[in-house]
């Protein structure tokens, strides 16, 4: 396949794929636990459907998949719609939004893998949702960004219930919650350490995980709606005078909110902390100052909110007026129906440097150079004989010929206007980590020999969906011994035993 051309790092897209139409999946249950989970579904697919974009909500209790074609992006799933519905998705034009009823149970796990596998836009990937879901991992989350957010510790034992009270501040009332839950169930304020360990012990006999938080008395906690580390709407929710929980699921009466400026930075950062596409973020005020309470990768969309509005993708968030759930979501269909907003988060990590499989050349090591934004990789080649319509170079001491097929311009970054160089290309097969990418385009670079002998350019990296480690080399491919640089042998990424 024919790597795309690099069109801006920062928001990069496929060029190629651009006018080509999108499908929004939306992976859940129909039966789910949350009936504001199959509300905002809905509501996804009406805005879909204003749209003129295809929607098709997968019901993991029911799906099952008949075909991967993991060369072509592509997946096949049957019974979808529990009326023996088939459907095929092609991975680089869909959009797939999990919601949480998909964390269920393996098979809903296996489902949102395979979107991903296929190259699918995750607005949440499968991390991203596992991580939201738990509020032990989102507590240590906060911890280590330094978000502020009331004290917590995990409770597994009653061996260290007073340990876990002291770290806490050691003071009554205090939250009791299991690791996972919507809607506030499993939200307990306990009042005594008599009645902190009798529940306790009630939850462990049920096999529930549970953490314990310190207590701050607030009359309304803010749900905010964010989207591609922007804010799109906020909600303040007043709790009901017979219950101290804030979800709306409980009674809570939901107002549009306008966010200060020491909020909105609280909420980016406890977005961008967790890796999510779309979030929403829990916080309350105590004291003055913005506490974080949770995140949730499957926020619901029962509620008025204060829209946000941004005039472009750089410039800050700003209040736009009362909204209600169906035009924040027809708001998010909207941010990404633009393809350069499609943050792809690469699945598969590998080293800075690797052995990848050329055609006709053979193994040759690699170096992945995110720096790298030229429209070709680069090939080392030991003389070029001939670079008219067919192109005869030297590599290792072999001749090879391909057909010319266009020009690489090189820039430096102390140039002018004028490329500091210009090598021929070509089109060759490139194999690495069991898949074959057909007529990637390799200019021929005749410099001297460097520690590895091809450098491989953002556009590929990004076609291969790969996340580069610079602390680690070899991840995927054998070790491959260099070959010698004037006589000197290349050490780099190659121990000598």
């Amino acid at each position: 396949m024919q790597v795309p051309k690099f069109r801006e790092f920062i928001t990069e897209t496929d060029v190629g794929r651009r006018d080509k139409p999108m499908t929004v999946a939306i992976v859940t249950i129909a039966d789910s636990k949350d009936p504001k989970e199959n509300t905002t579904a809905d509501l996804i697919q009406k805005a879909c459907k204003k749209k003129d974009i295809k929607c098709v909500i997968v019901n993991t209790k029911s799906t099952i998949i008949t075909q991967k074609d993991e060369d072509k992006n592509t997946l096949t799933v049957y019974n979808y719609d529990g009326k023996n519905g088939e459907h095929t998705f092609t991975g680089r034009d869909t959009v797939c939004i999990v919601r949480g009823g998909a964390l269920e149970d393996e098979a809903g796990l296996s489902i949102i893998s395979a979107f991903q596998n296929s190259q699918a836009f995750m607005m949440n990937t499968r991390a991203a949702m596992l991580t939201c879901d738990n509020k032990l991992t989102t507590a240590l989350l906060f911890e280590k960004y330094g978000i502020p957010t009331p004290r917590t510790a995990y409770v597994s034992n009653e061996n260290n219930i007073k340990t876990a009270l002291d770290m806490i501040g050691g003071k009554f009332p205090i939250i009791l919650k299991t690791l996972t839950g919507t809607q506030g169930v499993g939200v307990i304020k306990i009042e005594s350490y008599e009645g902190l360990v009798a529940t306790l012990q009630a939850m462990w006999k049920l096999e529930a995980e549970v953490l314990i938080q310190e207590y701050m008395p607030s009359d309304f906690d803010v749900r905010t709606f964010c989207v591609d580390n922007k804010i799109f709407a906020s909600t303040k929710r007043s709790h009901s005078s017979y219950d101290f929980r804030s979800n709306t699921h409980r009674g809570a009466e939901a107002e549009p909110y306008i966010l200060s400026k020491e909020e909105k930075e609280l909420v980016l950062k406890a977005s961008r902390a967790s890796k999510a596409y779309m979030v929403g973020v829990d916080h309350i005020i105590y004291k003055g100052k913005p506490y974080l309470l949770e995140i949730n990768g499957s926020p619901g969309s029962g509620a008025d909110y204060e829209g946000y509005q941004h005039k472009d993708y750089y410039s800050d968030s700003e209040p736009a007026g009362r909204i209600d759930g169906e035009k924040m979501m027809s708001n998010v269909i909207d941010w990404v129906q633009d393809r350069a907003h499609w943050d792809r988060q690469s699945l598969v990590e590998c080293g800075w440097l690797e052995t990848i499989d050329l055609d006709e050349v053979g193994k040759v090591r690699c170096k992945f150079d995110t720096g790298n934004g030229s429209k070709a990789c680069a090939l080392h080649a030991d003389e070029i004989i001939s670079d008219g319509k067919i192109v005869k170079w030297k590599y290792d001491g072999k001749t090879f010929t391909k057909p010319r097929h266009g020009k690489s311009e090189v820039f430096r970054s102390n140039a002018t206007d004028e490329p500091s160089e210009i090598r021929p290309t070509i089109l060759m097969d490139i194999t690495f980590n069991g898949f074959t990418y057909k007529d990637v385009e390799v200019g021929l670079d005749q410099r001297p020999r460097s520690g590895s002998d091809l450098l491989v350019n953002r556009d590929l990296m990004r076609l291969m969906n790969l996340s580069v480690n610079p602390n680690r080399t070899f991840v995927l491919s054998r070790r491959l011994r260099p070959i010698d640089k004037k006589g000197k042998p290349d050490k780099v990424g190659f121990d000598k035993k």
